[in-house]
């Protein structure tokens, strides 16, 4: 496996966007919570146990990220991996590819099961999950996953999370659907490409710019 020297500024910085990502995505899970849970108001359509449930995943991202930043031992700042087996990659395109499903389907589960300004709501929330975890999958030593795998999941993640809202929200039609599941046979593809290209093209450089 090929290993190469990295600087002590690259650690952090690229340690610190996963930082920013997951600090954001906290942010946006407080937004998400107050606009479907009001202080003193009543949401009739969701349960009580979907509260206590998105209060708890919450807690988990803000407690968690705040472990990485003040209670674990920074990376080295001498090598990183660069993943070049199938083996390794995979987790990370089975995470990639199951992400992107949800994003792109959960906004018409919602469009379906609630009215037009829950379903806003609850796609905020997801896409807070999404990018809160990837930024934690990024920030863990043992699952993380290739640098520009990541950066590439977390492009696609959101643009299928808009195209979803804007479709299912806000132009609900067949046609449209039609557009939009499109859209996402172009992601997935393009995901396994990347990491599993073919002999005679590969879109991968050979150095990766993942800290250890």
């Amino acid at each position: 496996m090929e290993t190469t020297e990295m600087s002590r500024r690259d650690v952090i910085v690229y340690r610190g966007i996963w930082y920013v990502m997951t600090l954001l995505s906290v942010f946006g899970l407080s937004i998400s919570l107050n606009l479907l849970w009001p202080p003193g108001g009543k949401s009739p359509a969701l349960s009580r146990f979907l509260r206590d449930g998105a209060v708890s995943a919450t807690t988990f991202y803000a407690v968690t990220v705040l472990r990485h930043l003040l209670f674990t031992d920074p990376p080295s700042t001498s090598w990183y991996k660069d993943f070049t087996t199938k083996k390794e990659k995979i987790p990370q395109v089975v995470f990639a590819e199951l992400a992107i499903l949800v994003l792109m389907t959960s906004s018409a589960m919602y469009s379906v099961l609630v009215d037009h300004d829950l379903t806003l709501y609850m796609s905020l929330f997801t896409i807070s999950l999404f990018t809160g975890g990837t930024g934690l999958i990024q920030l863990s030593d043992k699952f993380r996953m290739d640098m520009k795998h990541a950066y590439i999941t977390l492009l696609c993640g959101w643009l299928s999370w808009l195209f979803g809202v804007y479709i299912f929200i806000y132009r609900p039609s067949l046609s449209v659907a039609m557009i939009f599941a499109g859209v996402y046979w172009m992601f997935g593809p393009f995901i396994c490409f990347y990491n599993f290209p073919s002999e005679e093209f590969s879109i991968n450089s050979r150095v990766s710019p993942l800290p250890a």
